[in-house]
């Protein structure tokens, strides 16, 4: 690279850390490493940091769990292609495990457009310095129920997006209308080419998050914001109902799943949340049905087990009242019915019972809490039932 064009690149940078620094209302603690490289450097550097980020085995088991509940063609490549979008998708970012800020070299100058970028990502290593979020962020990931790491990530991006369009209300017409028709020529072809909830899911911590953050300021200003990295939003539903956050509102209390298979590896325990529930239930029914069905969380907790090529899973479900419940088992049952290769319902108990097609699954609502097993085996279904007792 041109040592005339890094430090051109260091003046604009410089520059962007005082405009971070106003927006967000907080001074750097120390000036953030800065890392340029040319184009074919960065391209590598983001692949090297996804694939880390990234088990392939993991994702192999994930991509047969979401081909089961109707989510994902069976034999989606979701290692591939998670690589492949997010490597689409960067333009600048922000290495928490490194604090350095890594940026593509621009002999032109940087666009208006990627100095939107570069902002957002020095505003995460302003805030990092100051909350240390990313350790925090990465405890959760590991040791989380899925929905709290969710939550947080929500908050982070929520907050520099904030950020980036109070410094867009301060460029001129030229350089917003120079930013717009960048941002229209972007590739997104990747990004195009994914189902929905995936689309959704990607961008659920930057347009929930942004909305979470600004409901969050307007009480209570940047403060709040700040405060807000020292008792994090525990819940996606806090994230999706702000005043549940200002409640203090935790999930309801329920009890963890003890079923076991045997001859199975148990292979994840975690949370669905609000937020995963709409997943599940996009484009099953209309929107305004997935909000119903979802927003009446109180807390779940799933197990899913694995044998060979084979997976199980069982959800347990609490709703904040009978009628919730009763809702997300209706839009349960539509999904069942649409998306999953269970064939026709018949009665059992007091369930539904999917065991004519090649996914077996059984659903029951009792009172405000709701069972839901799903399997590729139907006799790890049935096991799984008669250890619930349902």
């Amino acid at each position: 690279i041109d040592p005339a064009v890094v430090d051109e690149m260091r003046s604009e940078l410089a520059a962007l850390m005082v405009d971070a620094e106003q927006v967000r209302g907080i001074p750097f603690i120390a000036t953030p490493t800065v890392v340029i490289l040319d184009e074919v450097e960065f391209s590598q550097r983001v692949s090297d940091l996804v694939a880390e980020d990234l088990d392939q085995e993991e994702l192999a088991t994930d991509s047969a769990v979401f081909a089961m509940l109707g989510m994902l063609e069976p034999g989606t490549d979701l290692y591939q292609l998670l690589i492949d979008l997010y490597t689409e998708q960067v333009a600048g970012f922000y290495d928490g495990d490194t604090e350095e800020m890594v940026v593509p070299a621009a002999p032109d100058g940087f666009t208006a457009l990627q100095r939107i970028t570069v902002l957002h990502e020095l505003v995460h290593a302003l805030t990092d310095q100051h909350f240390d979020f990313n350790d925090q962020f990465e405890s959760l990931i590991d040791e989380g129920n899925g929905d709290d790491s969710s939550a947080f990530q929500a908050l982070i991006e929520g907050d520099a997006t904030r950020s980036q369009f109070v410094y867009m209300e301060s460029m001129s017409p030229i350089e917003a209308v120079q930013a717009a028709t960048e941002a229209l020529a972007y590739d997104s072809s990747v990004l195009d080419s994914v189902p929905g909830w995936i689309q959704s899911d990607l961008t659920f911590p930057y347009d929930q998050g942004l909305v979470f953050v600004d409901a969050i300021a307007a009480t209570g200003g940047l403060a709040a914001v700040d405060d807000a990295y020292q008792s994090p939003p525990q819940t996606t539903e806090q994230i999706l109902d702000p005043a549940r956050y200002a409640r203090n509102e935790p999930p309801r209390d329920l009890a963890p799943l003890t079923v076991e298979i045997d001859g199975w590896d148990l292979y994840d325990e975690a949370t669905f949340g609000d937020w995963g529930l709409r997943l599940i239930l996009d484009g099953s029914v209309s929107p305004g049905e997935v909000t119903q069905a979802a927003s009446g969380w109180g807390n779940d907790t799933y197990r899913v087990f694995t044998r060979g090529d084979d997976v199980a899973m069982v959800m347990s479900y609490i709703g904040d009242s009978e009628r919730d419940a009763e809702e997300l088992a209706n839009a349960l049952i539509a999904h069942i019915r649409d998306d999953m290769d269970s064939g026709p319902a018949e009665e059992s108990a007091d369930g539904l019972l999917y065991r004519q097609g090649n996914i077996y699954s059984f659903i029951d609502r009792i009172d405000d809490g709701i069972y839901w097993i799903v399997s590729t085996d139907k006799s790890a279904g049935e096991d799984i039932r008669q250890q619930l007792g349902i």
